[in-house]
C-alpha cells in the first residue's frame, strides 16, 4: 500500500472519524471546562488565577500519570484485543492507579504550602494555591479511576461514554463553580476553596457513571469487579515491561513541565497568568489533533497487532503529512483569538500585554507540538516503539528547554514571548526526530505474546 493511496482508503477514514470525532468533542468539552473555570476564578483577580494555575501544577503531575499508565495500557490492550484477552491488564492498570492516587492525595493534603512554594516565590499565590490544593486533592481519586478507564476504552473502539461523562462533568463543574465561588443562590461565596468543591464533586460524578457503564453496561470487554479483585498475575509483567517506560515518559515529562512552571513563576504572576490562559487557547486550538492522534494509535496498534506491518508504515506516514496541514490550521485559531480570548478576564492591562505577545508565540509553536502529539502519542505509541518516545520526550526537554530557559528567563532577563519560545524549543526538536523516525520505518514493535 502506497502512502497517499490511504487518503482514499473509505474504510481508514472511516475509523479515524468515528474514534477521532467523540474523543474531538470530549476533548471539547474538557476545553469548557477548564475555559470556564479560568475564566471564573478571572474574575476574581490575578492572584487567585495565578494560585490556582500553580496548584494545578501538581495536579498536573498526577494526570500525567495517569494518562501515561492508561496510554501505556493502550497500547497491550489494542495489541492484545484480537486475542480478546485483556481483563487482567485492565486489572492491573485500575490497582496501579489507586495506589498513585494515594501517593499524591497524601502528599496535597498535609503537604500543600510546601508543595506551591516548589513552584513560587509569592506569598499571596501560595496562600490562595494551598487553600486549593487540600480541597481538590479529594478529586484525585475520582480523577485518575475515571481516566483510566474512559481511556482504556478507546483501544476497543469505544468512545461515545466519554461524551456522556464529561458532559455531565461540565455542567456539574460549571454550575457549581457559579454557586460556590460567587456565593450565588444563597450559597456560601467560598471563592478559591469553592473552585476546589466544584472539582471534586465534578469528579465523583465522572467516576459513577464510568465504572457504572464498565461494570454494569459494557458488553465488547464485560469486565466485572470479581475480574479486577481475581486477575491473572502473568500479565503483571507484560504491564510492568511495556507500561513503565510510558509511565516514566509521563513523569519526566509531566515533571520537566513543573520546572518550566518554576520559571515562569519567579519571573512574576504576568508570566505565570499569560501561560495560564495561553494554554487554554491552545487546548481549543488542538482539540481534533489529540482526537486523531488516539484514533491514530489506536489503527496503528490494531493494524501492528493484525502483523501487517506495511499497511501500519504506510498508514503513518500519510497520517504525518496530513498533520502539517493541521499544525498550521492550530495556529492561525491561536493567531486570530487571542484579542478576544484575553478580553474575558480581568486582569491589569499590562498583564494582557503579556498574555497577548505569548499568545503570538503560541501561535508558532503549536504548529510543532500538532505534529508532535501526532506523530510520538498516536503513531510511534501505538506502533510499540514506546522506549524511543520516551528518549525523544525526556532528552530534549531537560537538556534543551530547560536549561535554555532557566537562562533566558532567569538570568538574562529576555522578555515572556521570546522565553516561552524558548521553554517550548523541544517541540521543534521532537518533529526532527520523531519524522525521521516513521520514515525509517524502524519503529513498528509487536508487543503481543505470540503463544496466545
Amino acid at each position: 500500500m502506497k502512502t497517499l493511496d490511504i487518503f482514499r482508503d473509505k474504510q481508514l477514514t472511516r475509523s479515524l472519524i468515528a474514534i477521532s470525532v467523540p474523543i474531538a468533542m470530549q476533548n471539547l468539552i474538557t476545553y469548557c471546562t477548564s475555559m470556564m473555570d479560568t475564566v471564573m476564578l478571572g474574575q476574581l483577580g490575578e492572584v487567585q488565577l495565578s494560585g490556582a494555575t500553580v496548584a494545578n501544577q501538581f495536579t498536573n503531575i498526577f494526570m500525567g500519570l495517569t494518562f501515561g499508565i492508561a496510554s501505556g495500557t493502550n497500547v497491550l490492550l489494542a495489541q492484545y484485543w484480537g486475542k480478546k484477552d485483556v481483563r487482567s491488564i485492565l486489572a492491573v492498570m485500575y490497582w496501579t492507579t489507586l495506589a498513585l492516587a494515594a501517593v499524591f492525595f497524601c502528599s496535597a493534603r498535609f503537604f500543600p504550602q510546601e508543595i506551591m512554594r516548589i513552584f513560587t516565590p509569592d506569598q499571596e499565590v501560595i496562600a490562595q494555591g494551598a487553600q486549593y490544593l487540600e480541597i481538590v486533592c479529594w478529586s484525585y481519586w475520582g480523577m485518575g479511576l475515571s481516566n483510566v478507564m474512559l481511556m482504556s476504552l478507546r483501544s476497543v473502539g469505544t468512545v461515545r461514554i466519554s461524551l456522556v461523562v464529561y458532559l455531565s462533568s461540565l455542567f456539574i463543574n460549571t454550575g457549581c463553580n457559579w454557586l460556590l465561588i460567587f456565593g450565588n443562590l444563597g450559597f456560601p461565596r467560598l471563592e478559591m476553596r469553592g473552585a476546589a468543591i466544584a472539582t471534586v464533586l465534578a469528579r465523583l460524578v465522572e467516576l459513577s457513571i464510568a465504572a457504572f457503564y464498565i461494570f454494569r453496561l459494557e458488553k465488547k470487554i464485560s469486565l466485572r469487579p470479581r475480574d479486577v479483585v481475581a486477575f491473572d498475575r502473568t500479565f503483571i509483567r507484560d504491564f510492568a515491561v511495556n507500561v513503565s517506560p510510558v509511565i516514566l515518559n509521563e513523569f519526566l515529562w509531566s515533571m520537566g513541565n513543573s520546572a518550566l512552571m518554576m520559571i515562569m513563576g519567579r519571573m512574576g504572576r504576568a508570566f505565570v497568568t499569560a501561560s495560564s490562559i495561553t494554554n487554554i487557547t491552545s487546548q481549543f486550538a488542538q482539540i481534533f489533533i489529540i482526537g486523531l492522534s488516539n484514533a491514530t494509535s489506536v489503527i496503528i496498534g490494531n493494524t501492528v497487532g493484525t502483523g501487517d506491518y506495511d499497511r501500519a508504515k504506510s498508514v503513518a506516514k500519510g497520517i504525518t503529512i496530513f498533520s502539517v496541514l493541521l499544525g498550521v490550521g492550530a495556529g492561525l485559531i491561536i493567531f486570530l483569538l487571542r484579542p478576544v480570548i484575553v478580553s474575558f478576564y480581568n486582569i491589569p492591562d499590562s498583564t494582557k500585554e503579556v498574555v497577548l505577545s505569548v499568545m503570538t508565540s503560541a501561535s508558532v509553536i503549536v504548529f510543532f507540538q500538532c505534529m508532535a502529539i501526532i506523530e510520538l502519542m498516536g503513531i510511534l505509541r501505538g506502533g510499540g516503539d514506546v522506549r524511543f518516545v520516551l528518549v525523544c520526550d525526556i532528552i530534549f526537554l531537560w537538556l534543551c528547554s530547560v536549561p535554555l530557559g532557566t537562562v533566558a528567563g532567569l538570568y538574562l532577563g529576555l522578555p515572556p514571548a521570546i522565553v516561552y519560545l524558548v521553554l517550548k524549543c523541544d517541540e521543534m526538536l521532537k518533529i526532527i526526530a520523531g519524522t525521521y523516525r516513521i520514515f525509517s520505518g524502524k519503529w513498528v514493535k509487536n508487543l503481543t505474546r505470540q503463544e496466545i
